[in-house]
């Protein structure tokens, strides 16, 4: 990370939150090397940061269940291949039928 802004970038991202990280994660994994992200504060400081960030896999669609499960894989790998602190707390969850 670095404070001096670069004269160009081929994507320049704005907003650090989940949204913003994960569209730059995704695209550098993509081969995209001229890539910014700017954020007014801290990665995720914003609105992100608020949300409860439940990752629930036992969805209503088979689609959904595939596309939860990578994001939950996703978490999970993510703090061992940035060498980052990603707070990721596996957890269950209870649904109650009614």
């Amino acid at each position: 990370m670095t404070k001096q802004l670069p004269s160009h970038a081929k994507v320049v991202i704005i907003g650090g939150g989940v949204v913003g990280s994960a569209t730059a994660y995704h695209l550098t994994k993509l081969g995209v090397k001229d890539v910014v992200l700017l954020e007014r504060k801290n990665l995720t400081c914003g609105t992100t940061w608020a949300a409860a960030g439940l990752v629930v896999i036992l969805r209503g669609t088979p689609e959904m269940v595939r596309m939860t499960r990578h994001g939950y894989e996703l978490y999970r790998e993510l703090e061992k291949e940035t060498e980052q602190p990603t707070g990721f707390i596996q957890s269950g969850t209870i649904n109650i039928a009614t």
